[in-house]
């Protein structure tokens, strides 16, 4: 940083805060640091320091030209990637045996935009079964077609369509004959079982034909239907995909599809599942996900965590673009890709020990990651994570915004996850109450639609009904892909 001084470090936010975050961080602090309520020299020299962060940093135009400065000055200026790091306490306690804070991570490219997006090697597998039958393939058809529409000629495209077989409707190639790739699309017909393995299978391997480290290669995957019998080799190619780079979305149209083994699929490739209630959805969906990959700037992005003694990773969520829990494996954390246009945002739960009074390192963080934009493999950085133990109780620590918000889309999320459980569990009493629970915080978040979701299937449960698999879906990718700036929010 310089000599300049971090200011949003000061208020506890990161570069990419709102001005509404900035001033609820200002507020919260300046409450607890004001020397009418604080009077330790220390708690002082706080107050003023908060009060001279806000008065920058919420200024618009101050803002910038304090920006610019910590560009110039910031060592790392020349970095592909920048990262902010906040902690949700700035000092702990002595005292106690064992205590969890939390860490969040915001990675984002840097402000420099070297070279151009890369060429999409794009494959579509579309489930052909008989229950596409109708308007469902023809929606996806359409959306097929208007893809290829708006591909640059530097794409390469294949279209693969598979019901208890697969077949190979467009061949990979470079997207040059619209007129002809869209005719091929044209001859997909319905009919057969559902083998998702046969649709995978034959899609990785068109995109192997065109596959380098010079290319996004990605598959994505649309059915309505559940595979039977291949649930485990599904998921051990998409392991193998995400090894080669290779990304799989899963795009699961309805209710009656296994969202379980999309959901795995997806995550073991570095891709996301999406659910598509309806089919005249898909060509926005599918739009909307193709933007994203032609934004995507860095991949094979891991997060390695080299922790000090007594110390332990208790849990990992991928907050942005979409919540996931992160899989640990060795110490490292993969996160998949980081699009130039969206940060990626995680959330660790870590555990300590007692500590001495003193400031203590208690982890090591490695950001790595391949650019293949400017043909880089394996840019990295580090941070070590210090932090400051004393032996003052602090009751009521003044919890950064940003973590206070990740914390809130985690729990929302895991609240409508244990309702599902604890109605396998046969325990309606325990499901419906969690499902009012996760109702009432959507309310207060502005979700009206989904809180309905939520009370809706509450009120099917205590009846004795079964719950509905549109309200499961609904719910699940409804809380994993919250905004949670958005609706209400308290100045506290």
């Amino acid at each position: 940083m310089g000599s300049e001084p971090d200011y949003y470090e000061m208020l506890g936010v990161t570069r990419s805060a709102t001005i509404d975050e900035i001033k609820h961080a200002y507020r919260a602090l300046a409450r607890r640091y004001h020397p009418d309520s604080r009077t330790a020299d220390v708690a002082t020299t706080r107050f003023h320091e908060v009060q001279l962060a806000y008065s920058i940093l919420g200024d618009e135009v101050q803002r910038r030209a304090y920006d610019r400065r910590l560009d110039a000055a910031s060592p790392a200026k020349h970095a592909l990637l920048s990262w902010d790091i906040l902690i949700s306490q700035p000092e702990l306690y002595t005292g106690y045996e064992q205590q969890v804070f939390y860490v969040l991570l915001e990675v984002r490219q840097t402000s420099a935009e070297p070279g151009g997006r890369l060429p999409l090697n794009l494959c579509l597998v579309v489930d052909q079964s008989t229950s596409m039958q109708g308007s469902r393939l023809g929606c996806v058809k359409a959306a097929a077609s208007k893809i290829i529409d708006n591909l640059s000629d530097q794409d390469v495209i294949s279209i693969v369509g598979f019901s208890d077989r697969a077949e190979v409707f467009l061949a990979s190639q470079l997207v040059s004959n619209r007129t002809r790739a869209k005719a091929k699309v044209s001859t997909i017909r319905a009919g057969g079982g559902t083998e998702i393995l046969q649709g995978l299978s034959r899609g990785i391997a068109e995109l192997k034909k065109h596959h380098s480290e010079r290319v996004t290669s990605h598959l994505i995957l649309l059915t309505d239907g559940r595979t039977y019998g291949d649930d485990d080799a599904c998921i051990a190619l998409a392991e193998q995909a995400g090894e080669q780079h290779i990304g799989i979305t899963t795009m699961g149209i309805g209710e009656d599809w296994n969202d379980v083994l999309l959901d795995e699929v997806a995550k073991r490739s570095g891709g996301t599942s999406v659910y598509i209630s309806a089919a005249e959805q898909v060509q926005k969906v599918l739009q909307h996900h193709l933007d994203g990959l032609g934004m995507i700037f860095a991949q094979n992005v891991k997060l390695s965590l080299n922790l000090a003694e007594n110390v332990s990773l208790e849990n990992t969520f991928k907050i942005s673009p979409f919540l996931e829990r992160v899989r640990v494996n060795a110490g490292v954390l993969s996160l998949g890709s980081l699009q130039s246009d969206v940060p990626l945002v995680v959330i660790l739960a870590l555990a300590t020990g007692p500590r001495a009074v003193g400031r203590h390192r208690l982890a090591r963080l490695e950001l790595s990651a391949d650019v293949p934009s400017v043909n880089i493999t394996g840019t990295k950085q580090s941070h070590d994570l210090v932090i400051s133990f004393s032996d003052d109780v602090v009751e009521y620590p003044v919890i950064p915004p940003p973590i206070i918000s990740a914390l809130r889309k985690v729990t929302l999320y895991e609240m409508q996850k244990k309702a599902w459980v604890a109605l396998e569990e046969g325990n309606v009493e325990g499901a419906t109450r969690q499902l009012e629970m996760v109702a009432t915080r959507l309310f207060d978040l502005g979700e009206s639609d989904l809180a309905q979701a939520a009370m809706l299937e509450a009120g099917r449960i205590a009846s004795g009904a079964l719950a509905s698999a549109r309200g499961h879906k609904q719910l699940k990718y409804g809380t994993r892909s919250l905004n949670m700036t958005s609706g209400r929010r308290s100045d506290d």
